[in-house]
């Protein structure tokens, strides 16, 4: 349902089903448009950064090739950032059941950054955003690990769990200002960033 309008249509950068659910929760009209951008390892960047650097070149690759350039482009990029002794390792979807049991037994015992970076691209300015969220995993076994990944198969997800599924059974504790960025947008900085958008609408 559609309660809150918009001065000029929406684009969503991402066809992920989980984004377009989310973001129907705001009751914004949109369109969702999958960006003709490949997301690869950038020199010089570091874990963080390179999401941030991902999300922006989604909202330009839409930007380019969308249509409507009256539209508004909503764009976001996610992934887990792990400190290792090699330096921040930045852990993005699985796609297969051996990466994501390979994930998660990574991720155990320990506490991770689950970071998104949210892009709100408006003909002439950009606006962004990041939520931060500190993730602990409790301790995990490998057939812990493998009953939970055949159980919420999170192929498609950064860090391989499913927080609005079964995911909790894998946490200690979740430390976030945004707990709706742990399924993938923010949606409290998305909301923030469409206020900023109109010229800081209230009501």
């Amino acid at each position: 349902m559609t309660w809150w309008p918009l001065p000029a249509p929406l684009v969503l950068a991402s066809t992920s089903k989980y984004r377009q659910a989310q973001l129907q929760r705001l009751g914004v009209a949109f369109t969702a448009f999958a960006p003709p951008y490949d997301e690869q390892p950038v020199a010089g960047l570091d874990a963080r950064q390179l999401i941030a650097f991902h999300a922006c070149q989604k909202a330009l690759a839409v930007r380019a090739a969308h249509p409507d350039k009256t539209a508004w482009i909503l764009a976001a990029d996610q992934g887990v950032v792990l400190q290792s002794a090699d330096g921040l390792r930045l852990l993005g979807k699985p796609n297969t059941v051996e990466n994501a049991v390979a994930q998660l037994l990574q991720l155990s015992g320990q506490t991770h950054e689950l970071r998104t970076h949210v892009v709100l691209d408006v003909p002439g300015r950009q606006w962004q955003e990041t939520s931060v969220a500190q993730v602990r995993v409790r301790p995990l076994t490998r057939a812990e690990a493998e009953a939970y990944v055949t159980r919420d198969a999170p192929l498609d997800c950064a860090g391989s769990y499913r927080i609005e599924a079964a995911g909790p059974w894998l946490f200690d504790g979740i430390e976030t200002d945004d707990p709706t960025s742990i399924e993938g947008l923010p949606l409290i900085a998305v909301a923030r960033l469409l206020r900023h958008a109109e010229g800081g609408r209230t009501s």
